[in-house]
């Protein structure tokens, strides 16, 4: 945990974090504009990591009762596998699949472009680093900074870049056996029995605007707690108010007004967020909203919030190790851009944990509750010259949602034994089992 002398003036943090990104960027200081109270002690309820109880913060559309009914229909009614036109936003493409006893039709939205048709399409993002300060009576407690290196192989911010999520060298051993950057290997294997041998969606390069924020937030306000209850400074560890922070995301993005066609990512150190009344924890969300720049009636924005929490204090370990979370949530914005009220319901499903249900093709989500082995999949790389082994998540395919075999039953990545297709099992209506590792679980009929 990174603890600063409360004798620390903001003068002083703001000259480290420019320091530690880079000499020549702007930074702006959004200081707390709430006027609540402290946290009542006792009042968070820990339900751990990316509870699915919290699942409705983790995944969250902002667009207009037309927008989502026009993403829906140009999804049902235009050919398979069409690229999106009826949005100005990242590049998409559309289709939809029929699956259970009653031949529902469920239509779907994902990034990138069509699969058969072939060709690479590469995705803009922006990295902004938000460095969060946390206060009592306006003394300064703790501030845990993307920029600056809290592990010895660099910053959150380039440790991020060199990534998995970036790197285009990691093998996957599959099959299918592919090599490239784990989001792009991920859809190359969903749609494996249909696409082109030469079809890519890759992470382009991120941008910057120069800016780095600094957001404080004040324990009196009720901006921050200790998770436990105490009062600070924490024995547990500091959790955030996801309220505060999201306001704060709103106005970040106001401000940096960054075109459709690219894919901002917030990026936090350390930072756990608690929903008063629904309890704690949220590591990171991914968003659509209307779209600013340019502004009109089918602009959609698409971003997502994902905190970096380096291995060296992590109180969730291994769950959530550097680029995990960003990896979860970029996962789910590929494969469900404009979240499940845009059109992308699926069928209901019971998690890979057997612990709560949902209906949307949220592709982390299933496999989170899992075991860590299950979980976790781990991959060394080198950033800056030395050792590190990153952490991303296992994630669900797109045919583990419609219950139909393709590919021979892959359900998975990059680990395709977390989720495998067990013997059919005789009875009036199939079922299919799914499970983690050798305990299955029967997921049907479907419907």
């Amino acid at each position: 945990m990174r603890t600063i002398s409360g004798l620390l003036c903001i003068l002083a943090l703001t000259f480290g974090a420019v320091a530690g990104f880079a000499a020549d960027k702007e930074v702006r200081i959004l200081k707390s504009t709430t006027k609540g109270k402290p946290i009542p002690p006792g009042s968070i309820k820990f339900l751990g990591p990316d509870n699915h109880s919290l699942a409705s913060y983790k995944a969250q559309n902002h667009l207009s009762a037309a927008t989502n009914q026009l993403i829906k229909n140009t999804a049902l009614k235009a050919p398979a596998f069409h690229n999106g036109t009826a949005l100005n936003t990242i590049p998409y493409f559309q289709n939809w699949f029929i699956t259970g006893t009653r031949n529902s039709v469920y239509p779907y939205s994902m990034v990138g472009q069509s699969p058969p048709a072939g060709g690479t399409t590469g995705i803009n993002n922006q990295i902004i680093p938000l460095v969060t300060v946390l206060q009592e009576g306006g003394v300064t407690l703790y501030t845990f900074d993307p920029t600056i290196a809290n592990d010895p192989q660099g910053t959150d911010i380039s440790l991020t870049t060199q990534s998995p999520l970036y790197d285009a060298t990691t093998k996957y051993p599959g099959p299918p056996a592919d090599t490239g950057q784990f989001l792009d290997t991920s859809m190359r294997a969903e749609f494996n029995s249909v696409r082109k041998a030469d079809w890519h969606t890759l992470l382009n390069p991120p941008s910057s605007s120069g800016i780095v924020w600094i957001q404080q937030l004040e324990y009196h306000n009720g901006d921050w707690a200790c998770v436990s209850g105490e009062a600070p400074p924490c024995t547990s560890f500091p959790v955030v108010n996801i309220n505060t922070i999201s306001n704060n995301f709103g106005f970040i993005l106001a401000v940096e007004n960054p075109p459709n066609s690219t894919v901002p990512i917030i990026e936090t150190d350390y930072v756990t967020a608690f929903v008063p009344g629904g309890g704690c924890c949220v590591l990171g969300y991914h968003s659509t909203q209307p779209g600013t720049n340019p502004p009109g009636a089918n602009s959609v924005l698409v971003w997502t919030w994902a905190s970096f929490i380096p291995q060296s204090n992590n109180p969730f370990a291994p769950f959530g190790d550097d680029v995990m979370v960003l990896s979860h949530e970029l996962s789910e914005l590929y494969n469900d851009p404009f979240v499940a009220t845009g059109g992308t319901a699926v069928s209901p499903w019971v998690d890979g944990s057997v612990s709560f249900a949902q209906a949307n093709l949220e592709t982390g989500d299933v496999i989170e509750g899992m075991a860590a082995a299950d979980v976790v999949y781990p991959v060394p790389l080198a950033p800056n010259g030395q050792a590190y082994t990153y952490t991303i998540q296992n994630v669900a395919l797109l045919a583990w949602f419609t219950r139909n075999p393709l590919d021979g039953g892959l359900y998975s990545w990059p680990n395709e034994h977390t989720l495998s297709q067990c013997p059919h099992v005789q009875s009036s209506t199939p079922s299919w089992c799914y499970g983690e590792g050798s305990a299955g679980f029967f997921f049907g009929p479907p419907y």
